[in-house]
């Protein structure tokens, strides 16, 4: 396999990862549109680039060098999709610099439609590419002093220079103008696009060098090597820079999972006292064991619903919670040999067996009953961490023979008839 091709493949296995990741993830906003067809077309382009693929379409149709246009065309695409995409991202701030002008939808989008059909009106003129040292194809050293190659590789590579040195500026904005995750993101991306902008001076300094006098310092091999390696470190940084953001997404969607299953045995305990819509509902859309672990879709979602009729059950189980039993639960745990956290979370584990147990058998609610039980705040994944922590308590088999114990300690001047 060609040397150049090796290196393709490090970026271009790792693009169509984050195609399939994006697109799996369905996007549903316009900036997730943007980079999503951003990463497409440049996987595409990065596709096309491969050796095998080149000769296979060639071989298929018999036109020679069929699929160069189209991969200088989607590389260009892509690069001004970015721009739209790093523009929509940096904050708004007034007045903004003058530059940022050029980056607007019309502007982007007209240089693009120019270049890309004068690019396209020159191809047909420029020179038939040959093959390389290592056996890959080199279109770009035949162009060297044939003056409609040199034309047609200039209307692929000024657009794409101004549009990666925007996005340079652009990122650089957004990092200076914000914190956190997305800085680091627009850092990452900042890096990537200033070392694609300097690819376009790298070939240009060659093809000019063809049209003049000069003689061109790098060999025939180390010049495509060269070029390889620029485009390589481009877009496994700017891979990395979008997937700062992912990546925290990816952390929070194991979390929620994580949080899925482990309020699962609570959950289960509890549904049963939900008004019959809600089991009715359970029964219709089913959810096992094997959905919580593999099904991935809309976990949040899923989550806050759990979340949500853990907490509804336990208003339905509050009435049967009385305050001494509030306060014997708490003693119990603390006998148990619990403490701090782990004290509170037992006690409301035995409350809730308790109460279910309760309401079960039908027993009287309470006289005085708690005014409250579970810990909640408004924050979901500090909410799942807390009734993990119940979940796990409400479990324990000393904790379930001292609710089993309490659930028939009621003093009968604590109760009445419902």
């Amino acid at each position: 396999m060609p040397t150049d091709d090796i290196i393709d493949l490090l970026t271009t296995v790792p693009l169509w990862a984050v195609v399939a990741f994006r697109l799996y993830a369905r996007p549903t906003n316009p900036g997730q549109w943007a980079i999503f067809w951003t990463f497409t077309t440049l996987t595409v382009a990065a596709t096309l680039r491969l050796t095998f693929i080149e000769h296979g379409i060639t071989a298929l149709t018999g036109v020679p060098d069929l699929a160069i246009l189209p991969k200088h065309l989607l590389v260009m695409l892509s690069c001004f999709l970015l721009l739209g995409w790093v523009e929509t991202v940096v904050p708004p701030r007034d007045p903004e610099p003058a530059w940022r002008r050029w980056t607007t939808l019309r502007h982007r989008m007209g240089l693009y439609a120019i270049t890309g059909i004068a690019g396209a009106a020159t191809f047909p003129f420029a020179a038939l590419s040959l093959t390389a040292p290592d056996g890959s194809t080199d279109f770009a050293t035949p162009q060297y002093g044939n003056l409609a190659g040199t034309l047609h590789l200039s209307m692929y590579l000024l657009p794409m220079g101004i549009a990666l040195s925007l996005s340079t500026l652009l990122c650089l904005t957004a990092a200076r103008r914000t914190d956190g995750l997305l800085r680091l993101c627009m850092q990452l991306m900042a890096a990537g696009a200033g070392v694609g902008a300097f690819y376009p001076t790298y070939r240009l300094t060659f093809l000019i060098c063809g049209l003049t006098d000069w003689t061109y310092p790098l060999t025939e091999a180390q010049f495509h090597l060269g070029g390889s390696l620029i485009q390589a470190v481009t877009i496994l940084l700017v891979i990395a820079g979008s997937s700062v953001r992912a990546a925290d997404i990816l952390v929070r969607a194991i979390r929620y999972r994580r949080g899925l299953i482990a309020l699962r045995p609570l959950w289960q305990e509890l549904v049963s006292v939900l008004p019959p819509d809600v089991i009715r509902a359970h029964f219709k859309a089913g959810t096992s064991m094997k959905d919580d672990r593999r099904r991935l879709r809309d976990l949040y979602g899923r989550l806050d619903e759990r979340v949500v009729e853990i907490s509804d059950a336990t208003f339905e189980l509050l009435p049967w919670v009385s305050r001494d039993l509030y306060h014997q639960a708490l003693a119990a745990a603390r006998a148990e040999g619990f403490h701090g956290a782990d004290a509170r979370a037992a006690r409301e584990a035995i409350c809730l067996r308790v109460a279910r147990i309760k309401a079960v058998d039908g027993d009287v609610v309470a006289l005085h009953p708690a005014g409250s039980l579970l810990s909640l705040q408004n924050d979901l994944l500090a909410n799942a961490v807390w009734l993990a922590r119940v979940a796990h308590h409400h479990t324990d088999q000393r904790l379930v023979e001292v609710a089993t114990e309490l659930a028939g300690q009621a003093p009968l001047q604590e109760v009445r008839t419902t």
